[in-house]
């Protein structure tokens, strides 16, 4: 279904996939936050958009009056509930007051910083169908930007990341003067990426002094050696679509894996082929653990796993990363990915290059489990011989 969904040749309705969730034995929702992502990433052009495939049952409309008494009592909500009200709100243009709209949007972004994971991506969804309603528009925007001003909030750069995935609904003169004067260091990263999505998108034109700005801010992001290294690596995203030709001026001092990122894409060398030689290597042992799918190799190898996996760990593009990364997480590979990734750094991580170690890390990071996988994590933020930025990504799952 999700290989259709990217073909555009899907044609289904939520209550679809609730059926099969309820035939795998998955809790709600499961295969409707993925379902939702790969969708906005890889649909044509306003097809994402379009309501059609969001459109809800008739029996749905006393469910979605039930869900909003819940919201206004303070009562719990699920993400399949905000899934299965955000979809009928969308989809029959109900009208209600606004008040109502600013509870449900206010409570929806509370809940997005404090849950994780696809319970999370599910809820960020709902908001930005929510957010498409005439009246919540200017209500998400100004409960977005008090979200992301709270100083301290570890979670203050939750709305940033929607907004990445629907640049055209960011309050994007903020999202840049805030680019410039961060109101918190949370925000940084996040930043840099939402500008970056807006640039790509075409929903934010800089001006050639704009441009001039942008760059010697990532640049000097980048050059930033006491920096998080994430925070560099965002400034180079953004590097990448404001300057066509990132890597001229780039000092050798600050990383392998900058010089890396900055590199063209089309071009490749000795250091992207040792990344692509490794990455197949570990579709070959994840492979070999094998997976509850066995018969997909009755008749050979699976022949586009080791370019998944490429993508996911060391794909230059920020976007393409993480929607590879999503569909792997979430497919029949998770538990021979986790198998082959624990037992690869159980072995010796600092045997990998550094860009491998840190991929690897924040791959496992989202599928780790059990005792086991926390030793191994426990290993590598007390190896002398790992790089401290690496030993921090480590203690960060």
């Amino acid at each position: 279904m999700i290989s259709r969904l990217e073909h555009g040749t899907a044609s289904w309705q939520p209550h679809h996939l609730a059926s099969y969730e309820r035939a795998l034995g998955l809790p709600e929702g499961r295969l409707t936050g993925p379902a939702h992502k790969v969708l906005r990433a890889w649909a044509p052009r306003g097809r994402s958009e379009d309501p059609y495939w969001l459109r809800s049952a008739a029996e749905a409309e006393q469910r979605a009056a039930d869900i909003i008494d819940a919201v206004l009592g303070v009562d719990v909500v699920s993400a399949a509930d905000w899934d299965l009200l955000s979809g009928h709100l969308l989809a029959t243009g109900r009208k209600l007051g606004r008040r109502t709209w600013g509870t449900l949007v206010d409570r929806l972004m509370l809940e997005i910083c404090a849950s994780q994971g696809i319970d999370q991506d599910i809820r960020a969804e709902a908001l930005l169908r929510i957010g498409r309603a005439e009246l919540a528009v200017g209500l998400t925007g100004e409960i977005s930007i008090d979200t992301m001003t709270q100083r301290g909030n570890p979670a203050s750069f939750q709305p940033l990341k929607i907004y990445q995935r629907a640049p055209g609904r960011a309050p994007v003169g903020w999202v840049v003067r805030a680019l410039f004067d961060p109101p918190d260091r949370w925000l940084l990263r996040e930043l840099f990426t939402t500008v970056a999505a807006l640039v790509d998108t075409g929903t934010w034109h800089p001006s050639v002094r704009q441009l001039v700005a942008l760059q010697r801010e990532c640049r000097a992001t980048i050059h930033d050696t006491q920096g998080e290294m994430e925070v560099r690596r965002a400034a180079m995203q953004l590097m990448r679509r404001c300057d066509p030709a990132p890597y001229l001026g780039l000092d050798g001092a600050a990383g392998h894996e900058l010089v890396y990122l900055a590199k063209p894409a089309a071009r490749p060398d000795a250091q992207t082929s040792r990344y692509r030689d490794a990455c197949l290597r570990l579709a070959a042992e994840i492979q070999d653990i094998g997976l509850v799918w066995q018969a997909k190799w009755d008749h050979g190898e699976d022949p586009l796993l080791g370019d998944v996996l490429g993508q996911s760990l060391v794909g230059q593009d920020d976007m393409t990363r993480s929607v590879y990364t999503a569909l792997l997480v979430n497919s029949g590979y998770r538990d021979a990915l986790r198998l082959a990734l624990v037992r690869l750094l159980h072995q010796g991580a600092d045997r990998f290059e550094t860009i491998l170690l840190r991929a690897m890390i924040r791959l496992l990071g989202k599928i780790a489990e059990g005792a086991q996988d926390g030793w191994t994590l426990l290993g590598i933020i007390g190896a002398d011989r790992i790089d401290l930025d690496t030993r921090v990504q480590a203690s960060g799952r």
